[in-house]
């Protein structure tokens, strides 16, 4: 099967021979904080206070937005720069490259990474499948999945999460995948691309598909996260396996103030409405109107591996990566 590699991925791979000259990513096989060797040891402070972490301006970041603002991070010692980028590859392959300490990316970039041996590793969930779907647009005449058929469709990059989601919801509806064009188009484009035609469909998130359902501009035609992608564990934060080897008391601190910035925004999903605007362009009254992000607040990714089927039958990865090695249980950090 053809290979759909993202232009972040190629990146990684050409960072794979830095990572070994610099002698990052150790030797793998067994997951950051070694094999457990009995009960994790006590907490202690951070061996690095100051970090930068790569981010995405979209709503399923106000749960580390909450914990910026309310000093959650402050609280365990952690003084937090976020630096926004466009998209979780390239996330990555700053954080390969050394100019991220930590980084929210998808976990389908992540299982790339990982499949192509970089030592990236997954320190705690963050969201799942929400109120994403695939809008046509309103002069394309499409009505239902089966006209999705040798249509195009926007999708913010090449062989990530959001070309598997739709080749599998779109085969689970009996579209046959490949008959479809994916053509790469930022978020924020996506809605003008389906009001001028420009594409006959798009892999929307929010706000963009609230703005596209006010404006009439778009119908929607599947959930991204139903059948076979329903509840689907999609994007989280990651780190090197280098940094949690080496920082294993920053790393607990960073998975302790984001549970409690979970539960909050979870709890008081009002907060998340009210943060949205500080951190994106969204006016305050469409934030107040946007759907609820598939927010984790347990960390459980003991699903992972049906993902990563998911990438081996279309053709996104050859082989499942070994999975114990990349996610970091927060059972076996440093704890308080």
């Amino acid at each position: 099967m053809t290979h759909r590699t993202s232009r972040g991925v190629v990146l990684l791979v050409a960072l794979i021979a830095l990572v070994t000259a610099c002698g990052g990513g150790g030797g793998g096989g067994s997951a950051a904080t070694g094999a457990s060797s009995g009960a994790p040891a006590a907490a202690g402070p951070p061996e690095k206070a100051d970090l930068t972490v790569g981010v995405l301006a979209i709503a399923d970041l106000a749960p580390f937005y909450l914990a910026i603002q309310d000093g959650l991070f402050e609280d365990e010692g952690l003084t937090v720069k976020p630096v926004v980028a466009t998209g979780g590859a390239t996330q990555l392959a700053g954080m390969v490259a050394g100019d991220l300490d930590l980084a929210f990316t998808n976990y389908t970039s992540a299982l790339q990474a990982a499949s192509k041996g970089l030592p990236i590793q997954i320190i705690r969930e963050n969201n799942r499948g929400g109120p994403q779907g695939i809008y046509a647009s309103a002069s394309s005449g499409i009505t239902e999945p089966a006209d999705l058929a040798g249509k195009t469709i926007a999708i913010n990059s090449l062989g990530n999460v959001q070309e598997l989601t739709a080749r599998a919801v779109l085969d689970s509806h009996g579209v046959d995948p490949d008959s479809v064009e994916f053509v790469e188009l930022p978020p924020a484009d996506q809605p003008a691309g389906l009001a001028t035609g420009k594409v006959d469909a798009a892999w929307l998130i929010e706000p963009f598909l609230t703005q596209v359902e006010q404006a009439g501009s778009g119908t929607r035609i599947l959930s991204a996260f139903e059948g076979p992608t329903a509840n689907m564990p999609v994007a989280g934060w990651t780190a090197t396996q280098e940094f949690v080897q080496q920082n294993p008391n920053t790393v607990a601190a960073f998975v302790r103030a984001m549970d409690k910035a979970m539960a909050l925004a979870t709890e008081q999903p009002d907060t998340i409405a009210q943060i949205l605007p500080t951190y994106t362009k969204i006016a305050p009254e469409l934030a107040a109107q946007l759907s609820t992000p598939g927010l984790s607040v347990a960390s459980d990714l003991s699903d992972l591996g049906e993902s990563a089927k998911l990438m081996v039958e279309y053709g996104i990865i050859e082989k499942v990566p070994d999975l114990d090695a990349m996610v970091v249980d927060s059972d076996e950090l440093p704890q308080k």
